[in-house]
């Protein structure tokens, strides 16, 4: 009887702590750059994302290929001159989250510091944000910005007035029960 009750407890144990792991493939990752002369925009909807609520940890991963831009041209631009994704094929972020009360329904704001993995560059960040219990998962959003040179990526002069040094950065994911 004793054994019986120690494996239960250890199931339950083993059961909650596996529960609380919340995970997406399609978290959308949106940008802009905004300058006088021009705005880029581009978006990817292929970020995963996964969220430890039992030990706060939480981390995107981004293919850099996955972002789409309107026009081709500036699509093919940022992969091959900038962000040189085949060198430098995803972006990440590895943090954890303050401020978080796991039991609570409705938005909380939270703060995520990690490290920010970019163009082969790793940046120490503190991102504010805000995480919404929805059911039996969580929706994460943040806007944040993010140096260019931050991350060596290099911008010619000759099109310094098309590309922004400081870039806008969106973040949406939508993350459910593994």
């Amino acid at each position: 009887m004793k054994n019986a009750t120690l494996i239960l407890a250890f199931c339950s144990l083993v059961t909650s702590v596996h529960a609380q792991r919340f995970v997406t493939r399609e978290a959308q990752i949106s940008f802009l750059s905004e300058t006088p002369l021009e705005d880029i925009r581009a978006e990817s909807k292929e970020a995963s994302a996964i969220f430890d609520a039992a030990t706060g940890q939480l981390a995107f991963q981004l293919p850099i290929l996955s972002f789409h831009f309107p026009k081709a041209l500036m699509e093919e631009h940022f992969n091959e001159n900038y962000m040189e994704s085949e060198q430098f094929p995803k972006a990440s972020f590895r943090g954890v989250v303050a401020g978080l009360d796991p039991e609570k329904e409705g938005a909380q704001p939270v703060t995520a510091t990690g490290a920010l993995e970019m163009h082969g560059v790793s940046q120490e960040r503190t991102i504010e944000g805000t995480m919404v219990r929805d059911g039996d998962g969580w929706i994460v959003e943040a806007q944040f910005e993010v140096a260019c040179e931050d991350h060596n990526i290099d911008i010619p002069k000759v099109v310094t007035e098309n590309i922004a040094e400081i870039i806008g950065v969106t973040l949406r994911a939508e993350l459910k029960l593994k």
